[in-house]
């Protein structure tokens, strides 16, 4: 009798046992894993400045039959240009993660892995942001001669100016824009407006045979590499007149002193007409 009864209790005890365990099996089981979503920026993204918050939000799986919860003990976000393969995730305590010194014009991808306090995880789905482009403003350019009404210029006038880049307006330093060329525009007043300007590289450009006494206008449009333009205000000056040497006459007959000459006599000469100065350099101010 004593010995069934022992049966008995061990028999119990090898029930409570199997039980603890799979009630043990059950409890893990049915612990959720936690769920994470990316809130910002949006996905695909565009004109996203090159520093700036990526954030999400995320919660523990549920454990119902448990009496102490699981909590999310960190974070590993992965990031990487769109082209490129993820390293290593980096490790954050919090639900944000500030990024710096992006590069303009550039995709990346994006995504978080949470990490519960009892071991299980949950990766977010992968987004994608693009970063704004460089953004300059126009270029400046300003005449410098002849000065505006300008008088007595040589027929032959070099025209000169200054300009500069456009600054970058979304960042603090300018970097990539240049000054790609300059158009001269140029006409004889009266004479109908140019359609096709002179175009240079340098900030200066020759005119050559000019008229005399007659007035001219310019201005120049300088072109930048993002494709942005500026326009000078317009200018004149004119050339001076014509200018000729003085005639040369020399007397041939009779000649100087001569006697016995008849009481009708003919008086020649030679000469020789105008003859015009032709300036060579402009006349420039000083």
């Amino acid at each position: 009798m004593q010995d069934k009864r022992l049966s008995m209790i061990v028999l119990l005890l090898v029930t409570l046992i199997a039980l603890a365990i799979i009630t043990g099996c059950i409890v893990r089981a049915i612990i959720a894993p936690p769920s994470i979503a990316l809130i910002a920026p949006a996905n695909g993204a565009t004109g996203q400045a090159t520093t700036l918050l990526l954030t999400w939000e995320a919660t523990p799986g549920e454990a119902k039959n448990q009496k102490t919860p699981v909590t999310i003990i960190g974070y590993g976000l992965f990031f990487a240009p769109i082209n490129e393969d993820y390293g290593a995730p980096e490790p954050r305590p919090d639900k944000q993660a500030e990024k710096t010194g992006l590069a303009y014009g550039a995709t990346y991808k994006w995504k978080v892995a949470a990490v519960q306090s009892n071991g299980q995880t949950a990766e977010s789905t992968e987004r994608t942001f693009t970063t704004t482009n460089r953004l300059y403003g126009a270029p400046q350019i300003a005449l410098t001669s002849p000065e505006n009404g300008a008088t007595n210029q040589a027929t032959s006038v070099t025209l000169t100016w200054e300009a500069t880049e456009g600054k970058q307006t979304n960042a603090g330093e300018r970097d990539g824009a240049n000054l790609t060329e300059y158009r001269v525009y140029h006409k004889k007043t009266g004479d109908p407006d140019p359609t096709e300007p002179a175009t240079t590289t340098d900030k200066s450009y020759n005119l050559m045979n000019l008229d005399y006494a007659a007035t001219y206008t310019w201005y120049v449009v300088v072109h930048q590499s993002d494709g942005q333009r500026a326009t000078s205000t317009e200018r004149s000056f004119s050339t001076q007149a014509a200018q000729y040497a003085a005639p040369e006459i020399a007397l041939k007959s009779p000649r100087n002193g001569a006697e016995g000459q008849l009481t009708t006599v003919t008086l020649t000469w030679e000469a020789t007409p105008l003859s015009l100065i032709h300036i060579s350099e402009p006349t420039r101010p000083y």
